[in-house]
């Protein structure tokens, strides 16, 4: 399985940073680099009313580490996928249930 794992990906944490009037904005920070493999899931068109946006999901394998969580995104090159779902089948891995960012 580890020579499966091919794809370098950042996993960054949302960090909310206060804007001095109130409000608060988002920042992204690497909390951890490590080794994946992506495997195409589904894909599909949300209609809305002004617009049409393809989804599509994604998962990500990687080996067990425990700073990633429901929430982060994972960053591979200039994809960015949102990580919805860390799924622990038991073993040496994570399954990542992600969707892909447009």
């Amino acid at each position: 399985m580890i020579g499966e794992l091919n794809q370098r990906a950042r996993v960054l944490a949302c960090t909310m940073i206060p804007d001095g009037g109130g409000g608060y904005s988002e920042s992204w920070n690497t909390v951890a680099t490590l080794w994946t493999r992506i495997a195409p899931q589904s894909g599909g068109d949300v209609y809305g009313p002004d617009a049409v946006e393809s989804r599509v999901r994604h998962k990500l394998i990687i080996r067990r580490n425990a700073a990633i969580a429901t929430g982060q995104r994972a960053a591979i090159g200039t994809r960015n996928f949102r990580i919805h779902a860390v799924l622990d089948g038991g073993g040496n891995y994570l399954t990542l249930e992600c969707e892909e960012l447009p």
